[in-house]
């Protein structure tokens, strides 16, 4: 396998990873924290979005 195919599958089981920590934690935390959970989800897969698409350098 490629780098750019293991770069998009890191990501794939990421957002897969993040819905399941969603599912786990919905029923669990206060109803108060649950916009707080739900950004905190939304930045992580941002990051690893971004570290998917971001180019290598040097090389």
């Amino acid at each position: 396998m490629n780098r750019n195919t293991i770069k998009w599958l890191n990501f794939t089981l990421t957002v897969i990873a993040l819905f399941a920590i969603y599912v786990f934690l919905d029923g669990i935390i206060d109803p108060s924290m649950h916009g707080l959970m739900i950004v905190g989800l939304i930045i992580i897969g941002m990051v690893s979005l971004v570290l998917v698409l971001r180019k290598e350098g040097g090389g």
